[in-house]
């Protein structure tokens, strides 16, 4: 994909996600009021409003398309031969997310909260063995808690596998490559 294509891509996005939140919103708003998320569900903390969506979610889509343009970039990085594999695994990792967060959050809006923390749990350990802190990953999650939940919300979410992602890749992993090459020196 050439570098116009892929900011005419970046901007039609951006320019999607904040007709979307600006729906979302204007629903919220013509329905009771655009809802605020308190700490600990408790009233008297502080709390974040869904309107942080109009700056979050382009914000996230903008940093989403920057890091998957270093990355197809990168000749380090490049574990594929064509770019239209590339670009099909992170479409896979984006929907993936995005159908998992659709799911945890209608789950959640239903009164079961005690599954969809059991989904979240399941990313946590998934995030051990699957890179569940790329920016496509990320990005698909808080977006499909977007209608449900509101894009602030999701973060808490994000930055718990996020991180466990990133500790597992960055520890984890590399202890696991070091302990198979030293078999294979041994052998």
């Amino acid at each position: 994909m050439s570098a116009q294509k892929f900011n005419r891509l970046k901007i039609s996005m951006m320019f999607g996600v904040v007709i979307f939140q600006m729906c979302c919103l204007a629903w919220e708003y013509t329905n009771g009021g655009v809802v605020t998320h308190h700490f600990f569900m408790r009233s008297d903390l502080p709390g974040v409003s869904n309107w942080w969506g109009l700056v979050i979610l382009p914000t996230l889509v903008w940093w989403a398309a920057v890091r998957i343009e270093k990355r197809v970039n990168n000749p380090s990085y490049q574990q594929f031969d064509d770019s239209r594999q590339f670009y099909r695994g992170v479409l896979i990792a984006f929907i993936t997310l995005l159908l998992v967060s659709l799911v945890q959050s209608t789950i959640f809006s239903f009164g079961y909260a005690n599954i969809a923390m059991f989904i979240l749990l399941g990313l946590m350990l998934a995030a051990i063995f699957v890179p569940l802190h790329k920016m496509e990953c990320i990005l698909g999650y808080v977006l499909g808690a977007t209608f449900f939940t509101g894009p602030a919300m999701p973060f808490v979410g994000v930055v718990i596998f996020s991180v466990v992602s990133v500790l597992s890749d960055l520890c984890i992993k590399p202890l696991f490559i070091r302990i198979k090459n030293v078999k294979k020196v041994a052998s």
